[in-house]
């Protein structure tokens, strides 16, 4: 069973699973999550704890023992587990094994990184979800990013008008680690409400994040202006403009096998499942071949050339002009500007 962080409050009302999966890239999220099951634990006497982390290799033998020994001072415990990118298949049994070991005094609280498609098919996910609740948690789009702050701010007693929460929005984009900090703060000064523009502005310092795979949904969307300015924040947090060369590269080589398929007299749906784009992602490819005719495509494919030239002869200023003029070019059909 799929549930949401908010989700989690209503689902152990009616009782705790014996396993519960929480993964994701947002660590905010991902932390209250477990907290919150955590803690829902220790009330119905889960009160012994036992901690395994990745990071530090995994002692399959240490975690069975843990599982199977029963504490002097608690007959009820919690196993919390953080699994690594990539599980082996000795990993991966080990783990459905451990699965097959739930009982009603032994709660699993597994945690692990945000999983494609095709792990999400793996027997060990599977194994997963079969046990409990699989619990994703994901860094929200700009429009959920509002509504998040609106109740953040909520939480504690506070409120922002319109354009004051829209600010709040730009300013924390991708780092709700942040947003958090701030608003707690804020709650501190007992300022006047609902809070104003002006406030904001002069009590919040912006903490905006982005990672790589962000530039591309605004590019495919034809929004410049958001692409640009991830593009510009990138290259201020120091992402190599190499590695988005490539993914870039990726995006275009799709974008041109779609329309040398349309143009054989496939169906948009035929040409995207024999080359395997995610359905979630085929609107997005859709759009913007409506918009990127083959002409516009091919001179695309020449800025990202010179800028991935540009990478090879370590001319970094240059290679980022380039890709900020690649940017600029998916907005429409009309030709990119060629920088001198």
């Amino acid at each position: 069973m799929r549930l949401y962080p908010e989700q989690i409050a209503k689902q152990i009302k009616a009782g705790l699973a014996p396993c519960y999966f929480v993964y994701g890239d947002e660590p905010l999220l991902k932390q209250e999550a477990l907290d919150e099951l955590r803690q829902a634990a220790r009330a119905q006497g889960f009160d012994e704890r036992h901690k395994f982390d990745a990071d530090e290799g995994l002692d399959w033998d240490a975690i069975f023992d843990a599982s199977q020994s029963l504490s002097l001072f608690s007959s009820r415990q919690i196993i919390e587990l953080t699994l690594p990118d990539k599980l082996d298949r000795t990993a991966s049994d080990r783990l459905k094994e451990l699965l097959g070991q739930c009982h009603q005094d032994l709660l699993l609280l597994i945690s692990g990184p945000r999983l494609n498609q095709q792990q999400q098919k793996t027997a060990w996910y599977k194994a997963l979800a079969a046990a409990g609740p699989v619990v994703p948690v994901f860094t929200p789009d700009a429009r959920q990013l509002a509504r998040w702050l609106e109740q953040r701010l909520g939480r504690h007693g506070l409120a922002a008008e319109p354009d004051a929460l829209h600010w709040l929005t730009l300013a924390f984009e991708g780092n709700l680690l942040a947003a958090a900090g701030e608003i707690e703060k804020l709650a501190l000064l007992e300022l006047p409400q609902p809070l104003t523009l002006a406030t904001l502005q002069q009590q919040v310092q912006p903490h905006y994040h982005f990672n790589p795979f962000q530039l591309i949904d605004p590019l495919l969307q034809g929004k410049v202006k958001r692409g640009c300015r991830i593009l510009l924040q990138l290259r201020q947090e120091g992402v190599e403009a190499g590695m988005l060369c490539h993914l870039l590269a990726k995006e275009l080589n799709t974008l041109h096998g779609l329309q040398a398929a349309l143009a054989t007299g496939q169906s948009f749906p035929q040409a995207a499942g024999s080359l395997q784009i995610w359905s979630s992602r085929q609107p997005l490819m859709q759009s913007a071949l409506s918009r990127l005719p083959a002409p516009k495509l091919s001179a695309l494919s020449t800025l990202l050339a010179a800028a991935d030239a540009a990478v090879a002869e370590f001319d970094d200023d240059t290679a980022w002009r380039w890709l900020y003029a690649l940017c600029v070019g998916f907005f429409d059909e009309k030709p990119p500007i060629i920088l001198p």
